[in-house]
């Protein structure tokens, strides 16, 4: 039912306003990807707790909530979890298990946007589909609060068998009516849910949104369903991303599910988009390897570390160039001046502000770089040391005289960079040696005593 997929965990700040564009003022605020060991999530009733005191038991005295091994994953949804990364499960079969919260940095004004990854395993305990009220499992709260749900996501049954709907409430259904997606979404299937909470300035008119597997877009699209504020107090800030186990025996509860990847940021593009890398290409010039790249939806990208192999497999950091974090088409280009003999192995390591990163694909560069031919001490007398570039098979060094008669020939042994000649026979005066390697030929000339 689940996805074991390690792509995981990388997300990228991009902000969107009317016309142009802001990345100083997009902030990540939560990425909580359950890079814990498997066990109770919380210290509840003096429980494993795996996440170290991040989040904090709310209520309930049962089910308390476990993270189980593997993740979930999400197309074009890009994370990189640690190894041995998990999810958590809910599982609400009593009315007395267990909610609990993870807090963040608070936000008094402007928008909240929260993903995460959601898979049903069930619908069995759902209200049903007809039910104008359902019940809600994830919302957000204030820093100070640990009741006032706000931006609840509501769930029933879907239209037909296997399926399910989400809607959106701003406070309590109670206050302000659900609003429904009406489409029936797949059980044991991974689902990118988004929700959105707009601080508004004066009473009674903040906005809660919802999208479920929105499609990937910079700018915030027109919310799925919309809720408005529409009485009592509003929060002060949002500080708080909730998860909710609820049972109504023969109403029906919050669902049977997997949650994953949660993440919390002030942008829209945060939610959804990781950075693009458009193309990545090698070239040769001048015996260096020059690389280029286009990247697109930068924000929060601190650097792109080159680092380069000669097996493909084993890679270390030659150099690094700083992002320039915009949600524009960016180019990129680095020279390998020291580039190696052959053919070397190139990819960047992409990391955000926060130190998370993924690697680009894998291309390779190759820059023949031929060793001068040197004869030792440029005099000889019954012996010639000449140094070469690395022999291939088939290599061989020819004596010439000045008026071009071959003298000698001696083949080179392959993987060799040195070779020894007898030369006792030549007659006194100036010859050229002539190293003949595939297809490269050098000369250098010496004198005969």
């Amino acid at each position: 039912m689940h996805q074991t997929h390690f792509m995981k965990k990388i997300f990228t700040l991009i902000i969107v306003g009317t016309g142009f564009f802001l990345s100083a003022s997009s902030q990540r605020l939560l990425t909580e990807d359950f890079n814990y060991a498997a066990g109770q999530l919380t210290d509840a009733n003096g429980g494993a707790n795996v996440s170290g005191g991040a989040w904090v038991t709310n209520s309930g005295s049962a089910k308390y909530i476990p993270v189980v091994t593997g993740d979930l994953s999400y197309p074009d949804y890009l994370t990189s979890p640690a190894a041995g990364s998990g999810r958590i499960l809910l599982d609400t079969t009593k009315a007395t298990a267990e909610d609990a919260f993870i807090n963040f940095t608070a936000q008094a004004s402007n928008t909240v946007y929260a993903s995460f990854l959601l898979n049903l395993t069930t619908t069995d305990n759902l209200t049903v589909h007809d039910s104008a009220t359902g019940d809600y499992f994830i919302s957000l709260l204030s820093s100070t609060s640990t009741t006032n749900y706000n931006a609840r996501i509501y769930i029933r049954q879907g239209a037909t068998a296997n399926t399910f709907n989400v809607g959106i409430a701003a406070q309590t259904a109670a206050s302000t009516p659900i609003v429904w997606i009406a489409t029936d979404l797949p059980i044991a299937a991974t689902h990118l849910v988004t929700v959105a909470y707009q601080i508004v300035a004066g009473p009674t008119n903040d906005v809660a949104k919802l999208w479920v597997d929105e499609p990937v877009s910079t700018a915030e699209p027109v919310a799925q369903a919309t809720s408005l504020y529409s009485t009592g107090t509003e929060p002060a800030d949002i500080g708080r991303f909730a998860v909710r186990q609820s049972y109504t025996s023969g109403k029906g509860s919050t669902p049977k599910c997997e949650i994953d990847a949660i993440k919390v940021s002030t942008s829209w593009a945060d939610a959804t988009l990781p950075v693009l890398l458009k193309s990545f290409t090698a070239s040769v010039q001048n015996g260096a390897i020059n690389l280029n790249w286009t990247t697109v939806n930068e924000i929060n990208m601190k650097e792109y570390v080159i680092e380069r192999s000669i097996d493909a497999k084993n890679f270390a950091g030659i150099g690094m160039v700083s992002a320039k974090n915009s949600v524009i088409e960016n180019n990129y280009s680095y020279s390998d001046l020291k580039a190696l003999n052959g053919t070397s192995y190139y990819r960047l390591k992409m990391t955000d502000n926060d130190g998370v990163y993924r690697y680009s694909n894998v291309i390779p560069g190759s820059v023949k770089i031929l060793q001068k031919l040197s004869v030792l001490g440029g005099v000889v007398n019954n012996t010639l040391v000449i140094s070469h570039g690395l022999a291939s098979n088939g290599a061989t060094i020819k004596i010439v005289s000045m008026n071009g008669t071959v003298t000698a020939v001696q083949h080179v042994q392959a993987g060799v960079s040195q070779t020894i000649m007898d030369v006792s026979k030549l007659a006194a005066g100036n010859y050229v040696a002539m190293f003949m390697n595939g297809n490269d030929k050098q000369t250098v000339q010496f004198v005969k005593q």
